[in-house]
């Protein structure tokens, strides 16, 4: 079934970005991902949701090593797990696939009017939801409210998201692996700051 569903979505995702999100078709995604139109339904609903699966999955770790790698983080001071939330979430963003994806939703919103929102509770929520999740699980956050979490996690997310990622959807070159490691120390500093924690004990 997993095998199955990674097909799927690597056929939608492929569809889409051929053909748009209003020239795809469930018919056309069943075809690509040599699977009968019943089984694509078992997998998704509509062509929402499948929109939808295919930007949460541009957020998820790439293979059993990332996730390896994230869970052996949450053992160290909160500073490093944000640090690499904060450039796991840019890495993502700037992907040149989820930029292709981004320019898609871009297109289809004058006929699709629930289409960005759509993405940006799938893309952007996904990644807060991410870090939320790991805020949690940190003893640092132990005696923060789920709210506060979340709270903290989009403003963490709201902090990598600058001006740079306009320009990335209107093609000019992405910030460098050192912009974005700054970006990603200021994020995680203001967050631990809204802790109320010493940073010193972070670093």
């Amino acid at each position: 079934m997993a095998s199955k569903r990674a097909d799927i979505l690597a056929a939608a995702k492929a569809s889409f970005l051929d053909t748009g999100y209003e020239g795809t078709s469930m018919e056309s995604i069943a075809k690509a991902a040599n699977v009968s139109i019943m089984t694509l339904y078992r997998h998704a609903e509509s062509k929402d949701d499948l929109f939808s699966a295919v930007i949460c999955n541009a957020c998820d770790p790439d293979d059993e090593a990332e996730r390896a790698q994230m869970e052996a983080l949450l053992e160290k001071p909160l500073r490093d797990v944000l640090l690499w939330a904060g450039m796991t979430a840019q890495s993502r963003l700037m992907d040149p696939d989820t930029i292709a994806l981004m320019r898609t939703v871009i297109a289809g919103t004058s006929r699709f009017p629930g289409l960005a929102e759509m993405a940006h509770t799938s893309l952007v929520g996904n990644l807060e939801g991410m870090v939320a999740f790991m805020l949690g699980l940190k003893q640092e956050t132990l005696g923060i409210s789920a709210e506060r979490r979340s709270e903290l996690a989009v403003q963490f997310i709201d902090r990598l998201l600058g001006t740079h990622m306009l320009g990335v959807l209107m093609g000019l070159p992405g910030p460098s692996t050192q912009q974005q490691q700054e970006r990603a120390e200021i994020a995680a500093d203001a967050l631990i700051a809204a802790l109320g924690q010493p940073l010193s004990a972070e670093r």
